[in-house]
C-alpha cells in the first residue's frame, strides 16, 4: 500500500487500475521523499507509483520540490498544495527510511548554471544524515556522482532511445537477480558516465553496464546510494510519447531500440524491462530500506 497526500488526484485513477493507493495514515509505514525534478510531475509520480506498488510493504509518500521556484509544466496550485519545500524538510529535521530524487534532462548546461543547484547540494549533504537509501533516478544520478566525485557525464553525439541490454557485473549484489546475465533498462538521454572513471572510485560498485550507453545501475556507500542512470520506472508507453513528441516537434529523434515489437510503430509495445524493474524497486526496499 502507498500512502499519499490527501486528495492526491491520482487515487482515484489508480485505484480504479487496480493499485492501492491512500491517504490515510497507517501505522508502522516506511516514510519515503520522493523529489520530483521532473517536468511533467503527475505523470512522473504515476510512474513511480506503479514501480512501488510490488514492493511488500507500506510506504508512506511525502512529495518535495526544491523552493521558491515557479512551474510551468503542473499547475502552480497543484506543486503548492501536494509538495512540501525541500527548506522545509530540512527544518523538522525528521528521520526517513528512504527517498527517491528523479530528474529532468539538462544536458545542455552545468550543473552550476542551474537555479537550483546549490539548494540541491545542500539537500544532498541533508539526506547524507537523514535518509537510510536514496534511489537517485537518471539526471538526479548524473548531478549526485558529479557533487560526490567530480565525474562529470560525457555527450554523446545523438539522445539514445530505447531498452538496451545491460551486462550484469556484480551478481552478488541483490538489485539483481543472480540468475541472470543481463537486466533491461530504459535510456532516454544523449550522455553517459565514463566507465574507467566510475570504476576508480573505491565507494562505489557498478552493478549493471550497458556496452553502448554505459554503466546503468551502480551501488554505493553499501546500499545508502544507489544510482539508476536510465529508467527503469518508465511506464510502458513512455518512449513511445517521447518518440512521437520530438517528431512532431521537428526533431529527428532516433527510432526506439529493442522496443516496439517487430521493431514495427505500428505494433505493441514490448515491456520487456518491467521484471527487471519490479526486482530493482523490490530489492532496493527490501535489502537496503528495510534492511540496512
Amino acid at each position: 500500500m502507498i500512502i499519499v497526500p490527501t486528495n492526491l488526484p491520482l487515487i482515484g485513477k489508480l485505484n480504479a487500475d487496480g493499485y492501492c493507493l491512500t491517504d490515510k495514515k497507517q501505522p508502522n509505514a516506511l516514510k519515503m521523499l520522493i523529489l520530483n525534478l521532473m517536468p511533467d510531475k503527475e505523470d512522473a509520480e504515476e510512474e513511480l507509483y506503479h514501480a512501488l506498488s510490488v514492493v511488500d510493504a507500506t510506504i508512506e509518500v511525502t512529495l518535495v520540490k526544491m523552493s521558491n521556484l515557479f512551474y510551468k509544466h503542473t499547475p502552480q496550485s497543484y506543486m503548492d498544495t501536494f509538495y512540501v519545500d525541500v527548506a522545509e524538510i530540512m527544518e523538522r529535521g525528521e528521520q526517513y527510511d528512504a527517498m527517491i530524487i528523479n530528474g529532468a534532462p539538462f544536458e545542455r548546461f552545468e550543473y552550476e548554471e542551474i537555479v537550483y543547484w546549490r539548494q540541491l547540494c545542500v539537500f544532498f549533504r541533508w539526506a547524507d544524515e537523514h535518509v537510510k537509501s536514496t534511489l537517485h533516478i537518471c539526471w538526479s544520478a548524473f548531478a549526485r556522482i558529479y557533487y560526490n566525485w567530480n565525474i562529470h557525464f560525457k555527450r554523446n553525439s545523438f539522445q539514445w532511445s530505447g531498452v538496451y541490454p545491460h551486462t550484469i557485473l556484480d551478481k552478488t549484489n541483490p538489485l539483481v537477480n543472480p540468475q541472470h546475465d543481463k537486466i533491461l533498462l530504459p535510456v532516454s538521454r544523449p550522455w553517459y558516465i565514463a566507465h574507467d572513471e566510475l570504476a576508480a572510485v573505491s565507494e562505489a560498485t557498478i552493478v549493471a553496464e550497458s556496452p553502448v550507453t554505459g554503466p546503468g545501475l551502480v551501488v554505493a556507500y553499501g546500499g545508502k546510494q544507489v544510482y539508476a542512470i536510465s529508467h527503469p520506472e518508465y511506464a510502458c508507453e513512455r518512449i513511445r510519447a517521447e518518440f512521437n513528441r520530438d517528431r512532431n516537434s521537428g526533431k529527428n529523434p532516433m527510432f526506439p531500440y529493442n522496443y516496439f515489437e517487430n521493431n514495427d510503430e505500428n505494433c505493441p509495445v514490448n515491456y520487456s524491462w518491467k521484471t527487471d524493474r519490479d526486482w530493482i524497486f523490490t530489492h532496493w526496499v527490501k535489502e537496503y530500506v528495510i534492511g540496512n
